[in-house]
C-alpha cells in the first residue's frame, strides 16, 4: 500500500511539473497580448504563412482586375503578392498586424474562433511602399480593403485550457508548487528514499524528453486543420505557440537527471552503511 501511495505521488509530481512548464509557455505565447502578437506575426512571416498571404493578395488583385486583359491581371497579381511578402518582413509589420492578433486572441478566449483572418491592405501599405498596381487598387476602392486569409483554430480542449489560464494566471505557479509538494510527500512516504528519488528523477526526465517531439509535431491534436492544404500552416502555428518549450523541457530534463544523481548517492550511502 505504501509503495502504491509513493508511486501515485511521484506520478502526480511529474504530471504537475510538465503541466506547469507547458502552461507557462502557453501563457507567454498565447495569453499575453505581446506574446500572441509575436506568435501571429512570426506565423505569417514564415514560408507557409507568407505563401498563404501572397495567395490571398494575388487572388484579391486578380478579382479586382478581372475587367483587364488576363496578362495584365496576372502580372498585377504577381507584383502585389511579392509586395505583400516584403511588407510582412518589414519592421512595421508587428504594428500593422496588431489589430489582427487582438481579434484572433479574443476569438480564442471568448468562444468566437474563426477559420478566416482579414488583413487590411491599406494598413499594410504603411509598412512597405506599395507598387503602382497596388496603389492604383487602393485609389480605386473606397473604404477598407481587406484580404481574407485562412487561419487554423485551436482544438476545443486546448481552447478550454487557454480560457482557464486566462482567468487564472496563477495556475503555472500553483502547478510548480504542487510538483514540489507531491515530490516531497513521495519522499516522506517512501521506505527507500534513494529509490524514490531515482524513480522521480527518471520519470521527470523521460516525460519531458518524450513530450519534446510531441510538442514539435503536435499540430494534429492542438489545432483543427480540417481544410486541405492547412497542414503546413498548422505546424507553424503550433511551433510558434510552443516557442520556448524546448528550453523548458531541457530544464526539466536537467532537473530530473540531478534528482537521479542525488538518488544514486543516497542509494550508495545506504548500501555502504
Amino acid at each position: 500500500m505504501r509503495f502504491l501511495g509513493t508511486t501515485l505521488l511521484i506520478a502526480l509530481a511529474v504530471a504537475s511539473a510538465l503541466l506547469a512548464g507547458a502552461s507557462a509557455v502557453l501563457t507567454r505565447n498565447v495569453i499575453e497580448p505581446a506574446g500572441f502578437r509575436a506568435t501571429v506575426v512570426d506565423t505569417l512571416r514564415s514560408p507557409a504563412g507568407a505563401a498563404v498571404v501572397r495567395s490571398a493578395v494575388e487572388g484579391e488583385v486578380r478579382a479586382r482586375a478581372a475587367a483587364q486583359p488576363a496578362v495584365i491581371a496576372a502580372a498585377a497579381a504577381s507584383i502585389a503578392g511579392s509586395w505583400a511578402e516584403q511588407a510582412l518582413a518589414s519592421p512595421a509589420a508587428p504594428r500593422v498586424l496588431g489589430p489582427l492578433a487582438v481579434g484572433l486572441q479574443q476569438g480564442i478566449l471568448a468562444d468566437g474562433q474563426t477559420e478566416r483572418a482579414r488583413i487590411d491592405l491599406r494598413a499594410l501599405a504603411t509598412a512597405a511602399d506599395p507598387p503602382p498596381a497596388v496603389e492604383a487598387l487602393l485609389g480605386i476602392v473606397e473604404g477598407d480593403l481587406l484580404v481574407t486569409v485562412p487561419w487554423v483554430p485551436v482544438s476545443p480542449w486546448l481552447e478550454r485550457a487557454l480560457r482557464l489560464l486566462d482567468r487564472h494566471r496563477w495556475i503555472p505557479a500553483v502547478l510548480a508548487g504542487a510538483a514540489v509538494g507531491f515530490g516531497l510527500l513521495a519522499l516522506v512516504n517512501a521506505r527507500r528514499r534513494g529509490l524514490a528519488l531515482l524513480a522521480l528523477g527518471a520519470s521527470l526526465a523521460a516525460g519531458a524528453y518524450l513530450l519534446r517531439p510531441g510538442a514539435e509535431g503536435g499540430a494534429g491534436w492542438l489545432v483543427n486543420a480540417r481544410q486541405p492544404g492547412y497542414e503546413a500552416l498548422a505546424r507553424v502555428i503550433v511551433a510558434e505557440a510552443l516557442d520556448g518549450w524546448t528550453a523548458v523541457s531541457g530544464a526539466l530534463i536537467a532537473i530530473g537527471l540531478a534528482i537521479v544523481l542525488v538518488g544514486l548517492v543516497l542509494g550508495l550511502r545506504r548500501r555502504d552503511a
